[in-house]
């Protein structure tokens, strides 16, 4: 009978199927068909539009030049019985891609260029689409330029390459992003997307279907690949497959083709090639028309397919292959775990999994609690084996066992040792059946004898997570989080309060599921048994997921800088000079590479061989990028360098949960020459740990003691299973699915406004909510009003809306993104809001609420009311944001001068509190120079350098698709040569503006695009120049008495067109105003080589702008609008 989930694929499918079959609605705007034939070097083009599209001109950017290529004849139809317009077009592929000047610092330059067909466009909507440029609004019309692509239906173009007159191969072709393309004298690289629309296993075999997307290339045939990560397993089976004309037409003529393919697995079994288990990552190779052969990993699966993916197994003679699809965990990748079994071993485990065996198992009146306890099937080393040893040494109370793999070289670690479980034997089985807690330092199915679902729904005991590390350098929430329902754990042990308050916070598990117990193997860390080796220094880099193909590894970023440090001839000199060694470690996810690292000097061993921990205690100093080891060195008071050259890559979107500048126990680096200088120190003082670090280690470390483990058994003991509804609602993918889903529905919106005017109906909650920056920020006066909260301890419920973790912790601290159901409801239930933006214009604060809006900066450019005209906003916004206005019961205002201007702009005739402005507190402080080091020490800023802020404001009249755009005003590359290496230059773009800087690699180290970090007064503190335009930025600068430079290279228009100001710009802003790139670079060699700011002129400007600016604003704001709660009041 087929799944549930099967059948909802079909339903899904067919009302797919149905909607497509519909006409699409002809639209005023729509882009309805693009047809495209190439004949020669002659490229015709026919498109289909709604009739307010008008078609004009055809263009080429070449270079940042425009070349006109072509232009449109347009004429009136009907489509689907709709008013339409068809344009036609002819472009001459003799394109002459121009010559690029050498550049000393590359590599190596790509030859010829890319450019996408631009078409110029004119219609009568106010806001242009997605990719326009060259916009130009007027009252009537809205001209602008874009790529010409992306219609509903595009028929497959036969394209072929041409070669033009300067002898160039010119090749049309649609990119990713469904745009008309040209490639001239550039090779295109054939890429494969693999999609899964089913996966099962039948009879030992792997059934498997989908979709193939090779964009540009034709693909011929193609083989289903199985990559054991053994590095030893490998398969493969035929795949059929064929173009998908009508998804092909459907997505901008980009190739779809639907493929097919079943793996026998007996054939594997029979053949041999499973002699072990081992994890399958499934590949598809194609190969082209052209010969060229392509591969792709089968890709993300969708939820459904993934549900509907069942297990299976397959017998041959007297061994059984157990297949059981898993997906990882963020991807969604399919792979497969393979795991080989006798054939009666197999059997009895089959019915030891009947309904009702393990509570048979169970019946043991009277008998031991049964503790299983374990690491990776074949580890012995870590917490796991710490533990065990103890529980067998001072607890015989209790049944402890410990599995692990026959063969595992890691084995002998156990010897002496009872209760040592054969890894998958019928023992293991029989102990994991009847288990009162499974404890292990990963996912607990590591310490099943098979990853069946089936098996893994009888472990309904409590679970205990021992880890493997301080958890924190790298963001784990994905991986451990409470709502991952690949993971669970009912006891999370850390190593300190620091530790819990993150694991509390980022991973959504309550303070009483966290225990601060230390981990086990700190109890043998301390024990002095070992005397460390002068000069030995140990080399222990971690792992990336990314790096799995072994042909391709010599070629990675990874693998260079690593090499480069071993085989550098300065570390080489300062071995030799020290009398030092080198002992390299591979994390055992990169093991199959450690011959790569095999150098002169340079001794390389491998986890399992030897003991990591003895490693750590035996060696001086430790060189590694991310690893949790670090901490562990460190606890020994032992000097630690993080070389991290590829942060970024490998912290991703989400980043650390630590603030790794200041919070690491060593220095922080990317550069090679640093970390031998930062070596050479460490070995100079005999691999002690400086002060500044040491005093860091302690956050992290709450029991310096050998009482870990004794610690971890009280707490295992009072482990309960939740089971609560909440928790399975919180874990079910399915919930979340269906929110995310929810929250594209035009229905989404009414219902929000809904549950907010039911959460105002309830008892109002003591509780405050804090957003900053849209969302985008923990930064501006809210964060320092709720950190000064924090300092008093105040007991109230704190919700801060954010799409991150918030750096300092309450205990009464709730993060909830903007607009989710959590966002509406806090805002419904809580008396206090305290924002620097406003709350969408819909909502209604209660009527005993409390809306301190703190604004976002001084007034400079005229606002709201106070403007002629408002540009580059449709024709409600006024309206709705005087709406959001009448909300505010309490408006914060640096000086009289503020607030003259925002009872005008604003209409403002409410409550003004006008004691400054708390973000600028920091900056009035006796001495800074803590926080500034803080800060240089998170953005990895170099010793001796000076700093310069970039902090424009967004230009109304500069909109995309997307929001507001901005373009630099000066040249990077001249910026650099001319200011010199001593300068660094940090670019903090305005939260509207939409557009990522894209800042060119061979400059990284001299520009850094600072525009996500949240708080730009502590970016403040670090710089010695600030340049700005018409930013509000300046009046807070001033407190720091430093130099300004205004670069308002378009004052005329900003000034006379856009905005205008409230007071004198030219005359009354305290720096020089710059209008060229000349002048500006002038004026900061000028300012860069003065003491401060003039004294006097700066000291009247404060008077005027910010005479109550001292350091003190945050507590007086606190005291004036959220005093301590009412006795009595609901807190929650």
């Amino acid at each position: 009978m087929p799944s549930v989930a099967l059948l909802a694929q079909k339903a899904v499918r067919a009302r797919r199927e149905r909607r497509l079959a519909r006409p699409a609605p002809v639209g005023p705007y729509s882009r309805i068909r693009l047809d495209m034939r190439q004949s020669g070097r002659t490229l015709t083009l026919e498109a289909l539009t709604g009739p307010m599209l008008h078609f004009h001109d055809v263009w080429l950017l070449l270079a940042d030049d425009w070349i006109r290529v072509g232009s449109w004849e347009s004429s009136d139809v009907m489509s689907s019985g709709e008013p339409a317009l068809r344009h036609r077009s002819t472009i001459d592929l003799d394109v002459i891609a121009p010559e690029a000047p050498p550049d000393p610092d590359a590599d190596e330059a790509e030859p010829g260029a890319i450019t996408s067909v631009w078409v110029s466009v004119t219609e009568d909507r106010q806001r242009p689409p997605r990719y326009a440029t060259e916009v130009v609004a007027t009252d009537t019309t809205l001209s602008y330029r874009v790529p010409l692509g992306r219609f509903r239906r595009t028929p497959l173009p036969g394209f072929s390459p041409v070669t033009n007159s300067a002898g160039q191969f010119v090749f049309p072709y649609v990119n990713r992003n469904g745009h008309l393309a040209l490639a001239i004298d550039r090779p295109l690289r054939a890429t494969l997307r693999v999609e899964v629309a089913h996966l099962q296993v039948s009879a030992g075999r792997l059934v498997i279907a989908g979709a193939l997307a090779s964009r540009h290339a034709t693909l011929t045939t193609a083989r289903l690949h199985l990559v054991g990560r053994d590095g030893v397993y490998r398969s493969s089976s035929a795949a059929t497959i064929s173009l998908d004309t009508d998804r092909t037409v459907r997505t901008f003529s980009a190739r779809h083709y639907e493929f097919s393919s079943e793996h026998d697995f007996r054939r594997d079994l029979e053949g041999g090639l499973a002699t072990s288990d081992t994890i399958a990552d499934l590949w598809v190779e194609a190969t082209t028309d052209e010969g060229e052969t392509v591969w792709g990993r089968v890709g993300r699966t969708p939820y459904l397919v993934r549900r509907g993916t069942n297990d299976g197994w397959v017998t041959s003679g007297e061994s059984t292959l157990a297949i059981t699809p898993y997906y990882t965990f963020k991807a969604k990748y399919p792979s497969l775990h393979l795991e080989l079994f006798p054939a009666d071993a197999y059997r009895h485990l089959q019915k030891l999994m009947r309904p009702g065996s393990r509570s048979l198992q169970r019946l043991r009146p009277g008998a031991k609690p049964v503790w299983l306890v374990g690491e990776r099937p074949s580890k012995a080393q870590d917490n796991g084996l710490h533990l065990f040893r103890h529980l067998r040494a001072h607890h015989p109370e209790i049944d402890a066992y410990y599995v692990i793999e026959k063969d595992s070289p890691e084995r002998e670690n156990l010897a002496g040792l009872d209760h040592v479980l054969e890894f998958k034997s019928l023992e293991h089985v029989a102990v994991c059946l009847r288990a009162d807690r499974l404890i292990g330092t990963h996912h607990p199915n590591f310490l099943y004898p098979t990853r069946t679902p089936g098996f893994a729904r009888l472990m309904k005991m409590p679970k205990v997570f021992l880890q493997h590390g301080v958890m924190g350098t790298k963001w784990m929430a994905p991986n451990y989080g409470k709502r991952i329902s690949s993971f669970q754990t009912d006891l999370f042990l850390v190593s300190s309060e620091r530790e819990k308050e993150y694991i509390v916070q980022d991973f959504g598990y309550r303070s009483d599921e966290v225990a601060v117990t230390g981990l086990a193997r700190f109890d043998a860390l301390f024990d002095g048994s070992v005397t460390p080796i002068t000069g030995q220094i140990l080399v222990l880099p971690t792992w990336r997921d990314w790096l799995q193909d072994p042909a391709a590894f010599t070629d990675t970023d990874y693998f260079q800088q690593w090499h480069d440090f071993l085989t550098s001839p300065r570390l080489a000199a300062l071995l030799e000079q020290q009398g030092a060694h080198v002992v390299f470690c591979l994390h055992p996810n990169m093991q199959q590479f450690s011959r790569h690292f095999d150098v002169e000097g340079v001794t390389v061993v491998q986890q399992g061989a030897v003991d990591v921990q003895h490693l750590l205690k035996q060696s001086e100093v430790m060189v590694t990028d991310y690893s949790s080891p670090g901490f562990d060195f460190s606890f020994l008071d032992k000097s630690v360098i993080y070389f991290q050259f590829d942060v970024r890559r490998f912290l991703g979107r989400w980043g650390s949960h630590l603030d790794l500048g200041n919070e690491l126990p060593g220095p922080i680096t990317s550069d090679l020459d640093t970390v031998i200088d930062l070596l050479a120190d460490a070995l100079a003082r005999g691999g002690s740990i400086e002060p500044r670090y040491a005093a860091r280690v302690s956050r992290f470390l709450t029991h310096r003691d050998r009482r870990n483990s004794e610690r971890i058994v009280e707490a295992i003991h009072s482990a309960r299973r939740d089971q609560s509804v909440r928790q399975t609602v919180e874990q079910s993918e399915l919930v979340q699915l269906l929110i995310r889903r929810a929250r594209r529905h035009r229905y989404y919106f009414p219902l929000m406004r809904r549950l907010i005017a039911v959460a105002r109906m309830l008892p109002a909650r003591e509780a405050i909510v804090f957003e900053s920056g849209l969302g985008r920020q923990y930064g501006d006066s809210p964060r320092y009003i709720y950190e000064e909260l924090v300092r008093r301890k105040d007991p109230r419920r704190k919700i801060w809306v954010h799409d991150k973790s918030i750096p300092v912790w309450d205990p009464g601290l709730v993060v909830v993104k903007r607009l989710s159901p959590a966002y509406f409801w806090h805002l419904g239930r809580s008396r206090y809001w305290v924002n620097n933006q406003n709350f969408p214009h819909y909502i209604r604060r209660r009527r005993d609420g409390v809306f301190v809006q703190t604004w976002h900066g001084t007034p400079l450019k005229r606002m709201l009311h106070d403007l002629d005209e408002v540009v580059g906003r449709d024709d409600g916004y006024v309206d709705r944001v005087d709406r959001a206005i009448g909300q505010w019961t309490t408006l914060l205002s640096p000086s009289p001068y503020a607030t003259q201007a925002f009872r005008s702009a604003f209409n403002y005739d409410r409550d003004v509190l006008e004691t400054g402005y708390p973000r600028n507190d920091i900056l009035c402080l006796t001495d800074t120079s803590t926080l500034a080091e803080q800060v240089r020490q998170r953005l990895q800023l170099p010793e001796g350098k000076q700093v310069v802020l970039y902090a424009p404001t967004f230009r109304d009249d500069s909109r995309n698709g997307r929001g507001f755009s901005f373009e630099l005003p000066f040249d990077l590359e001249r910026f650099v040569r001319e200011m010199g290496d001593d300068v660094v230059l940090l670019l903090r773009m305005h939260v509207l503006i939409a557009d990522r800087l894209a800042v060119p690699p061979e400059l990284k180290h001299q520009v850094i695009d600072v525009s996500r970090y949240s708080d730009i007064q502590e970016l403040m503190l670090v710089s010695d120049v600030l340049v700005t335009d018409y930013s509000s930025v300046f009046f807070d600068y001033t407190l720091l008495r430093r130099p300004m430079v205004f670069h308002a290279y378009d004052l005329a228009s900003y000034r006379d067109a856009l905005r205008g100001f409230y007071l004198d710009y030219e005359a009354e802003v305290p720096g020089p105003v710059t209008t060229t790139e000349d002048e500006l670079l002038g004026a900061l060699h000028h300012s860069l080589s003065v003491d401060g700011a003039d004294r006097s002129t700066t000291d009247a400007f404060i008077a005027r702008f910010a005479p109550h600016d001292d350091g003190h604003a945050a507590a007086r704001v606190v005291d004036a609008l959220l005093p301590p709660p009412r006795p009595g009041s609901t807190r929650y």
